[in-house]
C-alpha cells in the first residue's frame, strides 16, 4: 500500500474498486465496510445497516470534521490496484480518499471521453498538502505503445525467489 510520503509515482492503473466504503471507531478499528457501497461485506464486524444508503453512518453530519464541518462518519474511498512501468514486478495499491474522490473520477472521465481506458496511460499520482487534509492529483504522463500493457502484466506475475544465487556452499 503506497502513502503520501511515497508519492509522487508515476503507474499504471490497472484496477479501480469504485464506491467502497468504511466505517471505523473513535480509537480506528474497523466496524464495517463495504467493497461496492451498496451493502455491508458479511465479514464486517459490526453491521451498521442492511443497506449503505440507509446507514445513519452514511449521513451527512453523522461526523463532524477537525475543522468543524459536516461530514459523513463512513467514508467513501477507491481502492486503485497499479504497476510501475520500471519496475512491474511491485504490484503496489493505493487507497484513494474521499478527500480526493473527485479528482480521480474527473480524471478518470478525461481518459474515458477520449475512448481510453485508466490502463492504457502512465499516470503520475501526487498529493497536494493543505492545512487540514491532502488532495491526490491525477497527471497522464504519457499512453502506452500497442502490447505495452501485457509485457507490464507478464512481467508482474514473475515472482524472484528471496535466496541469492550461489555457485555450491556459502559458509
Amino acid at each position: 500500500m503506497l502513502t503520501l510520503g511515497e508519492l509522487p509515482v508515476e503507474v499504471v492503473i490497472v484496477s479501480s474498486i469504485a464506491k467502497a466504503r468504511t466505517y471505523y471507531t473513535h480509537d480506528g478499528s474497523r466496524l464495517c465496510h463495504s467493497s461496492d457501497g451498496v451493502r455491508p461485506c458479511v465479514s464486517s464486524k459490526q453491521l451498521q445497516a442492511k443497506q449503505c444508503a440507509v446507514c445513519t453512518r452514511n449521513q451527512w453530519g453523522s461526523r463532524i470534521t477537525p475543522n468543524g464541518k459536516r461530514g459523513k462518519a463512513c467514508a467513501e474511498y477507491s481502492q486503485l490496484g497499479l504497476l510501475q512501468p520500471d519496475v512491474p514486478s511491485d504490484q503496489l495499491s493505493l487507497r484513494v480518499p474521499s478527500t480526493s474522490l473527485k479528482s480521480f473520477r474527473d480524471f478518470e472521465k478525461s481518459i474515458t471521453t477520449r475512448g481510453e481506458k485508466l490502463n492504457a496511460v502512465v499516470t503520475k499520482i501526487d498529493a497536494t498538502h493543505r492545512k487540514t487534509h491532502s488532495v491526490l492529483t491525477f497527471r497522464i504522463i504519457r499512453f502506452l505503445e500497442d502490447g505495452e500493457l501485457n509485457t507490464l502484466k507478464e512481467l508482474s506475475q514473475i515472482t524472484a525467489s528471496p535466496f541469492a544465487v550461489t555457485d555450491g556452499y556459502t559458509h
